[in-house]
C-alpha cells in the first residue's frame, strides 16, 4: 500500500487571483462612484463586475482560508480513489475510471475524468435534469462528464495528471 498523496491549493498563486478579482471589483465601484452621468450599459457592466469579480474573489479566498485553517487538502490520492474537497466532497474510484487526461479551455487547466462506459451511463442516469444537461454539455465540450480543477495548486496540472494515471495503472495491475 502506497502513501496517500495530499495536494493543496497554492496560497501565493491564489492570492494573486484574489487580488486581481478584488482590483477589478474596486474598479467597478469607482466607475459607479464617478459622479458623472453614465449610460445604462456602463452601470450594468459596473454592477456585473462588482458581483462577478467581488464574489469570485471572496469565494476563492474562502476556499483557500478554509483549507489553510482546517489543514484539509484539496485532493487526496489513495491507492483506490481520488477525493476532491472543493465546494463539496467528490470522489472517483479507480475501479470506475478509464483514464485521466489534461483539458485546456482558454487559460483554465483541468483534469478530465473519463469513466468506463457502463459507469459513465450510470452516473448520467443518476443525476437530475439539470445535472444531466450539465454533464452532456461538459462531455461535448471537454470529452469528460467530470473534471478536477488543476489551476492554482501546489503541483502543475500535467504532473497531477501523470500522477493520477500512474496510480490508476498501479490499481489496475493489482486488482
Amino acid at each position: 500500500m502506497r502513501e496517500e498523496i495530499k495536494i493543496y491549493r497554492s496560497v501565493w498563486r491564489n492570492a494573486l487571483l484574489i487580488l486581481c478579482c478584488l482590483a477589478f471589483a474596486a474598479g467597478s465601484v469607482l466607475i459607479l462612484l464617478d459622479g458623472n452621468e453614465k449610460p445604462l450599459k456602463v452601470t450594468i457592466a459596473a454592477w456585473t463586475g462588482i458581483l462577478f469579480f467581488g464574489m469570485g474573489g471572496l469565494f476563492v479566498a474562502y476556499l483557500v482560508l478554509k483549507e489553510l485553517l482546517t489543514r484539509t487538502p484539496y485532493l487526496v490520492i489513495t491507492d483506490e480513489k481520488v477525493i476532491m474537497n472543493g465546494e463539496k466532497l467528490w470522489e472517483a474510484s479507480f475501479a470506475d475510471v478509464e483514464i485521466f487526461f489534461l483539458i485546456r479551455v482558454s487559460t483554465a487547466r483541468m483534469i478530465g475524468v473519463k469513466y468506463k462506459k457502463n459507469i459513465e451511463a450510470q452516473r448520467l442516469d443518476n443525476t437530475g435534469q439539470w445535472g444531466r444537461a450539465a454533464r452532456n454539455f461538459s462531455l461535448k465540450l471537454t470529452g469528460a462528464q467530470e473534471s478536477i480543477g488543476a489551476v492554482g495548486l501546489t503541483v502543475k496540472p500535467q504532473v497531477l495528471c501523470d500522477l493520477l494515471n500512474e496510480r490508476l495503472e498501479e490499481f489496475n495491475r493489482n486488482k
